[in-house]
């Protein structure tokens, strides 16, 4: 059997889609909300120009993925609204960590034929 080498080295942005199904949209997302810290939809949109919606899907997956972080803010109105900030570097780094191991030893028992 022939494989194939890939000719570049993978980046951050390759093993965060790889990993977190994180996707460039998402990535522009992320770098506000770790710049200007505890941002909420609006703000974020205003700052990328882009719709609210699509703001609100790349702050879903970078919550579920564990990048950022979701607090429920109550108005004295009534209602809430959300705000995100980011999970620090070295948890980020351990959950990646973790994940990649988790697929590796998935792959090796499959090829194991286990």
């Amino acid at each position: 059997m022939k494989t194939q080498k890939k000719s570049k080295k993978p980046s951050c942005l390759d093993i965060l889609n790889c990993v977190a199904d994180i996707n460039h949209s998402d990535v522009e997302v992320y770098q506000i909300v770790k710049k200007d810290k505890n941002c909420d939809v609006e703000y974020v949109a205003e700052k990328l120009n882009k719709e609210r919606s699509t703001i609100y899907r790349s702050l879903q997956r970078l919550s579920k993925s564990g990048l950022c972080i979701k607090k429920t803010k109550t108005l004295t109105k009534g209602g809430y609204y959300h705000i995100y900030s980011c999970n620090e570097l070295s948890h980020v780094k351990k959950q990646m960590g973790s994940c990649i191991d988790e697929w590796y030893n998935y792959m090796k028992e499959r090829l194991n034929g286990k």
